[in-house]
């Protein structure tokens, strides 16, 4: 049996392949969903894993099976692939985010589709298949118990292709349960972990500069955190992962992260207005001064920050973008990311504004920043697109990328101003060319 996995590039119809796969060795790194459903392939299957963003689809492979994982900005170019190959005689699986939460609409494009986490149903699929018995759709009816995961298969991958080769998951889940995240509606906003000694012997066996934490957030839990930095001292490898703002505020967080090796931190502020839905955003009334004490305690550890905002929200006017450019620069983020709110299909605030009538793009391939998909509470749509592409612009401007990287070097070394160089100019690339909506 011969299965092909594909996870669909998300800029299939703005931009041009070559463009896109330059883009993608700048900054990119590989996702795991379908390296994990590949282990949980049975070993006796020919099996290929194909990232769109930096390989084609082979032509000589004749598949018996394909599985497509499916975003929303992915869907419309996902249920193409998935029409052609159908029309060839091949069967098609459709997975990921994007069919578990728009279960309905996905059916209508495969001949199954899989809901919820893969190690709960993919096993029965591959054997159903080889029986004959196929069937409509496999739902996960709980969530799945991480130790109980098989490792990701790397070495299905182009590794060399990417910036940060090494993805790892030590935990699934954020406590907060934003109304905009997707990832929320699909693995629960209670927090799950894997035991320490698994994460800690997987990492043992990778090598290279560094590995990235895919976890949603790895502070999720204070005494997991704390204890697995620790763990991290011994493997004496770099990592970079993503947090909340809390770490900042956590003096011996920041002490064991540095200790174990954390090279940088994506902090997803999202906010500066006090938002009904957002529990994470500080309701002090000192948002601003919250963010850039937090940026400052993580850099005085020596530990880079990528700041990250979400703007349009509802309580967001025209002033949001300068006084979030204000937060980057007085807390001296080393990198930021600057989007525009993508109610995605299916998630409490896609449901929330179509109710209130404010949903204007039905194309889900248009679903990316800094598209704006709906309309804004207190500025128009094209004040939040303008607005958006003129705060990133202004933070990778040319002048601005070079200061980045002498106050990197200042703070975290040569290595590391060196490497703030290359990823801000990579970011500027990306803005500048790369974008949806150019």
């Amino acid at each position: 049996m011969r299965l092909l996995l594909i996870d669909p590039v998300t800029t299939a119809r703005t931009v041009p392949v070559d463009e896109r796969r330059r883009l993608r060795q700048g900054i990119g790194y590989p996702g795991l969903g379908l390296l994990t459903v590949a282990a949980l392939t049975p070993s006796d299957v020919d099996v290929r894993v194909i990232d769109e963003s930096i390989e084609p689809i082979p032509t000589g492979f004749d598949p018996d099976l394909v599985g497509i994982s499916v975003q929303a900005p992915t869907a419309p170019y996902a249920y193409e692939l998935a029409a052609g190959l159908r029309e060839q005689g091949v069967p098609v699986v459709l997975g990921g985010i994007h069919t578990s939460l728009n279960p309905d609409e996905a059916r209508q494009h495969c001949d199954s589709i899989v809901t919820g986490e893969a190690e709960l149903t993919w096993p029965t699929l591959v054997q159903d298949f080889r029986n004959g018995g196929l069937k409509p759709e496999y739902r996960a009816d709980r969530l799945a118990n991480l130790d109980e995961s098989p490792l990701p298969r790397r070495e299905l991958l182009r590794n060399q292709d990417y910036r940060i080769p090494h993805v790892v998951q030590a935990s699934k889940g954020c406590p907060f349960g934003c109304e905009f995240c997707s990832l929320y509606c699909y693995v629960g906003h209670t927090p799950r972990f894997r035991s320490i000694d698994r994460v800690i012997a997987e990492i043992r066996n990778i090598t290279g500069e560094a590995v990235l934490f895919a976890d949603d957030n790895i502070y999720a839990r204070k005494q997991y955190a704390w204890d697995l930095f620790r763990a991290l001292e011994e493997v004496e490898q770099h990592w970079i992962a993503e947090s909340t703002w809390h770490i900042g505020f956590d003096t011996e967080a920041l002490k064991r992260a540095k200790a174990s090796g954390c090279a940088g931190l994506f902090i997803g502020f999202d906010a500066i207005n006090e938002q009904p839905q957002l529990r994470k955003v500080p309701h002090s009334g000192k948002v601003e001064e919250i963010y850039i004490e937090a940026i400052k305690r993580i850099l005085d550890n020596r530990i880079a920050v990528v700041a990250a905002f979400v703007l349009g929200l509802d309580s967001d006017d025209e002033s949001v973008f300068e006084r979030s450019l204000g937060v980057v620069r007085k807390g001296g983020a080393n990198l930021v990311n600057f989007s525009v709110l993508v109610p995605y299909p299916g998630t409490p605030i896609f449901h929330r504004l179509k109710q209130e009538d404010r949903i204007t793009e039905w194309d889900w391939s248009k679903f990316i920043s800094p598209n704006v998909c709906f309309e804004p509470k207190r500025m128009s749509a094209e004040a939040l697109y303008e607005g958006t592409r003129w705060v990133q612009g202004e933070f990778y401007s040319l002048g601005h990328v070079v200061k980045n990287a002498v106050r990197a070097t200042r703070q975290l070394g040569w290595g590391m101003g060196l490497l703030s160089l290359k990823l801000n100019w990579a970011q500027r690339c990306n803005w500048g060319q790369g974008t949806a909506g150019d």
